[in-house]
């Protein structure tokens, strides 16, 4: 899919809701090759990973309905708590235990029931500062330095994309960021695709 701009400047903190909260742990697997690609059917998604990069086999966020979270990827390994130690208030993010200020996540989520798009809407991140109050002695303000939560269409599905930015990351991430976000492909739900997304 074509990338729209994506809005580096940072702006004020705005609220989005929804976060998802308990389930089991899920396994992650590790991009060994530059540019590996990860083909999800029963979802309809395909992926590049870059070279070293994580992504979860499982939702990480099985409470969170509807959006529901089709595929997550990080620069390490992601793993379900089931008390979040770190995470960023009222936003639908998978645990950030494990995020270091030079860590990258992304996570995308799909409208289970939202009316289908008639027009694909290219990924516009706008960047949000981290609430400092999420998160015992506020590890969010010491380890993010911003995020994004979008909506966005293809192939006739409504679609979230959730960016979560260390303070530190380095050029080569944000890089791959970029990269990532442009590789992904959607393919169009069926009615059972979508019944089993729903229940699965």
């Amino acid at each position: 899919m074509k990338l729209g701009k994506l809005a580096w400047g940072l702006v004020a903190a705005v609220l989005v809701t929804g976060c998802g909260a308990a389930g089991t742990v899920a396994p992650e697997f590790k991009s060994k090759r530059q540019g590996a690609r990860i083909t999800d059917v029963r979802h309809g998604y395909s992926v590049a990973l870059p070279a070293g990069g994580y992504g979860a086999r499982r939702n990480l966020t099985p409470k969170l309905v509807d959006p529901s979270e089709i595929l997550s990827v990080a620069t390490y390994p992601l793993r379900y708590k089931r008390r979040a130690l770190c995470r960023i208030s009222g936003c639908p993010t998978p645990a950030l235990n494990g995020f270091r200020a030079t860590d990258v996540l992304i996570s995308i989520q799909e409208r289970v029931h939202a009316r289908t798009p008639t027009k694909d809407v290219a990924i516009d991140l706008e960047r949000r500062e981290a609430n400092p109050r999420a998160g015992p002695a506020s590890c969010t303000r010491a380890r993010v330095a911003w995020y994004a939560f979008e909506a966005f269409a293809e192939a006739g599905r409504s679609l979230y994309v959730l960016v979560v930015m260390g303070k530190r990351a380095p050029a080569r991430a944000r890089a791959d960021l970029k990269r990532v976000l442009g590789s992904l492909r959607f393919s169009p739900r069926d009615g059972a695709a979508r019944f089993l997304n729903a229940v699965g």
